[in-house]
């Protein structure tokens, strides 16, 4: 995973994309309280995302991330990374295409093996005024091979109605299928942020994730403020506080997850991010393109 990293910031630093036209994203240290029926866990984690676009019409995008869970009394953790790539073209008439590959590991400490999910599609979107829309479809595999197929599909829009007001929405659906049987698994959500002063910033999210068939349901909110530190420590930095809730309902009865997020964002570019990359908010501003590991983001 440290080595994912490393790729994330070089291909920051390389020189010829510092000539790209536009630069956005950032870089978000975190830390997680949070309890469930008593449970408590933890959670650490560092995320990166940067987009580029050039005066050719091409544009790049890096994202990477890493989590690690530690529950409180077992001795074990559980971690994560992730790392994704996408490449596109802007025709100039507000429309673009490209492609995305991701790839998402999940480990226990306590066992030998790792469960990969490696995930390449295609995307289109339109941009018109101060609206944008997207779409993507995508196949997912598993390594070790599980047996199961996963097939992603995603819609989403951002509406910014003036410099300090950001909305968006998404909707995400993986359908799993395995000898003849389908299981769709659908993340909706919508999320804002606003920039109350140059320094005060709020922001929020809700969405829900349900699987068909099955009566699960997960809702998960969160609310945060941001403070600008760069007048305070000389460069551009953002600390965050996030307070969340994820309600996991189940067969009538339901359980809540509660979160309480620290975290000190780096934005890149002069827009930077619409929130922390650790908030909920961010899982549907910029949601990975499997509807599990958006729903997951959000939560954790």
């Amino acid at each position: 995973m440290k080595r994912t990293l490393a790729a994330l910031f070089v291909t920051i630093s390389t020189p010829g994309l510092v000539a790209a036209q536009d630069l956005s994203g950032g870089v978000t240290l975190g830390y997680g309280n949070h309890d469930i029926a008593g449970q408590g866990l933890t959670t650490t984690s560092l995320d990166g995302r940067v987009k580029l676009a050039f005066a050719n019409g091409m544009t790049l995008g890096v994202s990477a991330g890493y989590l690690d869970l530690g529950i409180d009394g077992a001795p074990f953790d559980i971690s994560a990374n992730f790392v994704g790539l996408d490449a596109g073209y802007n025709f100039g008439n507000g429309i673009s295409a490209g492609v995305y590959v991701e790839q998402l590991t999940g480990s226990v400490s306590a066992l030998p093996i790792d469960l990969t999910l490696k995930s390449i599609g295609a995307e289109v979107g339109y941009t018109t005024g101060n609206l944008q829309f997207g779409a993507h479809v995508g196949r997912t595999s598993t390594s070790p091979d599980i047996n199961i197929d996963i097939d992603n599909v995603g819609l989403t829009a951002k509406y910014t109605p003036s410099e300090k007001l950001d909305i968006g929405g998404a909707f995400l659906r993986a359908t799993l299928s395995s000898g003849g049987s389908e299981i769709d698994i659908d993340m909706l959500g919508v999320a804002a942020a606003y920039d109350i002063n140059p320094q005060l910033s709020v922001f929020g999210g809700v969405s829900r994730t349900s699987i068909s068939d099955v009566d699960v349901d997960f809702t998960t909110m969160g609310l945060g403020v941001g403070y600008d530190l760069s007048s305070m420590v000389g460069m551009a930095s953002i600390v965050s506080l996030e307070v969340a809730r994820t309600e996991v309902s189940l067969g009538g009865g339901s359980e809540d997850l509660d979160t309480l997020r620290l975290g000190l964002t780096f934005p890149l570019g002069g827009k930077g991010t619409e929130a922390p990359l650790n908030s909920v908010a961010d899982s549907i501003f910029n949601p990975r393109h499997g509807a599990v590991n958006a729903a997951l983001t959000g939560a954790f």
